[in-house]
């Protein structure tokens, strides 16, 4: 059984509590563990998997077949690069259409779709801006339109050095302000974070 992405580019690649991989027509497919290029990711090297996933950005899926066991693989480049396979307790993978239809792999290996919902629940539009003080990162992205975003609604947009994401996400502000630092470049943003991390940011749209 096939999934729609054949033939379409890996655009962005997302994590937040999972990994996941956009196509260029909007579809993205969420793993809770997956196995990239040979490396096991799961929760406890999310990290590694983005990084992974990154080595993959701009490349267009051959194959994205699952079978009846719930084992999804998707082939870049005349190989399977990309393998999940089913969990015990909670699900592995998750396809989710632009239309919001979906298929996903539940424990054990059920395989499961549902239609596009009748009304589609639109997410709000994250904004560029300063974060609030004691908002958290809820996601990283890289890619075409890398981003750090925010649990207040707001991102910032650029691509974070992968190697730092463990310091970034999840964590909260702790000081969010307009550069007044020789550090820094006047006009930037400065926004210090939890773990110690300080990013100076400038902004694309003011």
């Amino acid at each position: 059984m096939k999934l729609p992405v054949e033939q379409r580019r890996i655009s962005r690649i997302l994590l937040d509590f999972d990994l996941s991989i956009e196509f260029d027509n909007g579809a993205s497919i969420a793993f809770s563990e997956v196995v990239i290029d040979g490396l096991t990711v799961d929760e406890d090297n999310q990290f590694e998997g983005l990084r992974a996933f990154a080595a993959l950005h701009g490349l267009v899926c051959e194959d994205a077949d699952y079978d009846e066991s719930g084992v999804l693989r998707l082939t870049f480049e005349g190989r399977q690069r990309v393998v999940a396979a089913p969990r015990d307790e909670v699900e592995s993978w998750e396809y989710t259409a632009v239309d919001g239809s979906t298929v996903l792999c539940g424990p054990g290996g059920a395989v499961e779709s549902w239609p596009a919902p009748e009304h589609q629940k639109a997410e709000p539009p994250t904004v560029e801006r300063l974060p609030s003080i004691g908002a958290t990162v809820v996601r990283l992205s890289t890619g075409d339109d890398p981003a750090v975003e925010f649990s207040d609604g707001t991102k910032l947009l650029f691509d974070l050095a992968l190697d730092a994401g463990y310091l970034v996400l999840r964590e909260s502000v702790t000081s969010s302000s307009h550069s007044d630092s020789a550090a820094a470049t006047q006009g930037d943003w400065v926004v210090e974070l939890s773990s110690g991390h300080v990013i100076f940011y400038r902004p694309r749209t003011v």
